[in-house]
């Protein structure tokens, strides 16, 4: 089902709010300036502020995973090349959005729950790397090729969610960045 312009403005309105106030910050108010439009017509289009912040993160979550699978399913590069082309996409996103990031990752962080669609669209998207993975890699332990992308996707969640937690890698390009975490999950595969 296409939105109307309306919608669509409302719900990039949301996604503006939220990377400027923050989720708990974003107010219908806020919403409906930013769209340029008044609550009313909120309220016609969507049944509540709930519903309305559920669409916007769905249309990013949306976006996201286009992306992603249209990077993991480029047969023509190597395993490792797709990679860092899905960590330098995840890098960048998360620094460009962080707090729209930060949104997809409340439900699991604050209120332990995981089977919202932030976690359920990025597990997704994990079990198709891990599939590009396993064929790419296919003498490895299976469950050990799996564990390594864990550990590997999970720095660089932890590194989105708490950008300068470490100062180690502050002054490092998203590239290079990508680079090592390839060389890493490359090295643990390779022993």
């Amino acid at each position: 089902m296409t939105k109307n312009t309306s919608q669509q403005k409302i719900i990039e309105a949301v996604i503006t709010c939220i990377e400027t106030y923050g989720l708990e910050k974003t107010t219908t108010r806020k919403i409906a300036k930013e769209a340029g439009t008044n609550i009313a017509s909120i309220n016609y289009y969507f049944r509540s502020k709930d519903d309305l912040i559920a669409q916007a993160l769905g249309a990013t979550l949306q976006h996201m995973a286009e992306d992603l699978l249209a990077i993991l399913q480029d047969k023509e590069k190597s395993f490792d090349a797709v990679l860092r082309e899905w960590v330098i996409y995840l890098l960048d996103g998360a620094k460009q959005y962080p707090r729209v990031f930060m949104a997809h990752m409340y439900a699991p962080l604050v209120e332990k729950r995981f089977d919202t669609p932030g976690p359920q669209v990025f597990r997704e998207m994990f079990d198709v790397l891990a599939a590009r993975a396993i064929k790419a890699y296919p003498h490895n332990d299976l469950e050990e090729l799996r564990f390594v992308l864990v550990e590997v996707i999970s720095a660089i969640i932890f590194r989105s969610l708490a950008p300068g937690f470490f100062t180690e890698a502050e002054n490092l390009s998203t590239a290079e960045l990508a680079e090592r975490y390839v060389s890493t999950f490359t090295r643990a595969v390779s022993s």
